[in-house]
């Protein structure tokens, strides 16, 4: 059964109206990335017959998990009698450490909400037992497959047609990337987190504790790489604070927060970095949360104030530094702006005062654009995820713009999986958007949909009454209520040659050799 609401016409949308549409978004959005787009090597799924009678695993086409994510692909589906999925022809099969990180970082996320439906929805709550086994097929599988003989993730390709068994992989290229690293040891560390009990989650926890401890030792060399690197390593180590509490992660937050305040003063990002003085900005607010360093905040105030004056009351749109009559704005100059100008404003205690300025920028970037291609269906009324509590009372039911606007396509009227779009074009003139294309870059949409979950989950999950606001396990360092802020930043996946002397130290010290196999357990 589907509710047919009345003509609902957005004026204002509220905060709870917007984090509950994005992280719907989002977390449909992974569902179908990850168990169905086929755009990468795709796990056996005899691995998973016995989780859910309630999900068609064995004859179903359209269920294949993914142990790894290939770097782009068309995100149309094709559905024949033999394939069902992203267009094979399109895939461009690079792998790339960083994007893979944040796709497991993200399912582990969605663990502790499908948790929630156990006796309530079988079908849902199986997602969380998907999620945890795949992930954990996800880990080991980077572990052998995605380094190098020192034990160094690097990116790969595949250059087998087959992206099931007997996949062929070899090296793109042996650049070493400091923020690779950094993000698989957030995910290592969550699933150890999250599954303390299981047998391998002793070595996960040793395995992104030497990552840590690389990172320390080499920090003088982090600080040679681009502000947009330390941007990336700087949110891996804000993540992983968040969820180990680790002392030595919150000294080494410190240091680099620091040095970016310091490089961000050498030179005007506003202009060619807009992105990255939105991470940058992410990152104080985060940094601050984690050390209640002074500078950082006022930091923070400065960069969110000259970001506010971008903003064009009257046309709602903020106003990229530029002569030119038409402004490009990347996926990430979007999400970042809008997700730090949130951030800010709750973190200070001044939502009502950016309230329409958030809610207007919402509906003029993510609802009008074309940045995002569709928008997942809501739940239908017979779903326990409709109501507050799963409880099926109509009382508790929530309104359908409470997980999307009615007037978006979605992905079945489409043929197309809901991604965000590399960019959009506004004219000044026209005062309109064009979208630059239609192609899925599993780096971007990882990302976004990763910070998303991240930020927004346990929001959505107290909204629902599926958690009360002090049961999260992301507890905030000041007690505060509202701990649902984390961030896996690696917007551009720019490479840092280090020199080879130096990588061989590095290699040396880092994480474990490959002889020390993660899955000997």
């Amino acid at each position: 059964m589907r509710y047919i609401g009345p003509f609902f016409r957005m004026n204002k949308l509220s905060q709870k109206e917007i984090n509950g549409q994005l992280f719907h978004l989002s977390k449909e959005a992974i569902r179908t990335l990850v168990l169905e787009s086929k755009c990468g090597l795709v796990d056996s799924v005899k691995n998973y017959k016995k989780i859910s009678s309630s999900i068609d695993i064995t004859t179903s086409g359209n269920f294949s998990p993914l142990l790894c994510i290939y770097r782009k692909s068309s995100p149309n589906y094709i559905h024949s009698k033999n394939y069902n999925g992203f267009d094979e022809e399109s895939f461009k099969k690079d792998i790339a450490p960083i994007t893979n990180a944040l796709m497991t970082s993200s399912i582990l996320n969605l663990t502790t909400y499908y948790s929630k439906f156990k006796d309530a929805d079988e079908k849902l709550y199986s997602y969380s037992q998907i999620y945890k086994r795949l992930a954990k097929e996800q880990l080991d599988f980077y572990s052998v497959n995605l380094r190098n003989t020192e034990g160094i993730f690097i990116e790969k390709r595949n250059l087998s047609e087959n992206n099931y068994k007997g996949f062929n992989l070899t090296e793109k290229n042996n650049k070493f990337k400091f923020s690779d690293q950094a993000f698989m040891m957030v995910s290592y560390n969550l699933y150890s987190m999250l599954y303390e009990d299981d047998d391998i989650s002793e070595d996960y926890n040793k395995f992104s504790l030497e990552i840590l401890q690389m990172l320390n030792e080499f920090k003088e060399k982090i600080y040679e790489c681009s502000f947009e690197e330390i941007c990336k390593i700087l949110t891996a180590i804000n993540i992983f604070y968040s969820n180990s509490k680790n002392n030595d992660a919150k000294i080494l937050i410190v240091d680099l927060t620091d040095y970016l305040i310091n490089k961000f003063d050498e030179k005007d990002y506003y202009v060619d970095t807009l992105d990255f003085t939105c991470l940058l900005l992410i990152n104080l607010i985060l940094s601050f949360k984690h050390t209640q360093m002074i500078t950082f905040n006022e930091k923070a105030k400065e960069i969110n104030n000259k970001l506010v004056s971008l903003y064009d009351d009257e046309k709602e749109v903020f106003l990229k530094l530029s002569g030119k009559k038409d402004l490009k704005y990347s996926c990430f100059d979007i999400t970042f702006y809008f997700l730090a100008i949130i951030m800010y404003s709750k973190e200070s205690n001044r939502y009502n005062e950016y309230k329409n300025m958030i809610s207007s920028l919402y509906r003029k970037y993510f609802i009008n654009s074309g940045l995002i291609t569709c928008w997942p269906e809501a739940p239908t009324l017979d779903d326990a995820e409709r109501y507050r509590g799963l409880t099926l009372n109509s009382s508790d039911m929530l309104e359908e713009n409470f997980f999307r606007m009615p007037t978006i396509s979605t992905p079945a009227s489409l043929g197309v999986a809901p991604i965000f779009n590399k960019g959009i074009s506004y004219s000044k003139k026209k005062d309109s958007f064009s979208p630059s294309g239609s192609s899925f870059d599993s780096f971007k949409n990882m990302y976004i949909y990763q910070l998303i979950i991240f930020l927004f989950k346990d929001d959505f999950m107290r909204e629902t009454n599926l958690i009360k606001s002090d049961l999260s396990y992301r507890n905030n360092d000041n007690n505060q209520t509202d701990e649902t802020y984390t961030d896996d930043i690696s917007l551009r996946e720019d490479t840092i040659e280090t020199p080879d002397a130096n990588l061989e130290d590095i290699e040396n010290t880092i994480l474990i050799s490959k002889n020390d196999d993660l899955t000997s357990n």
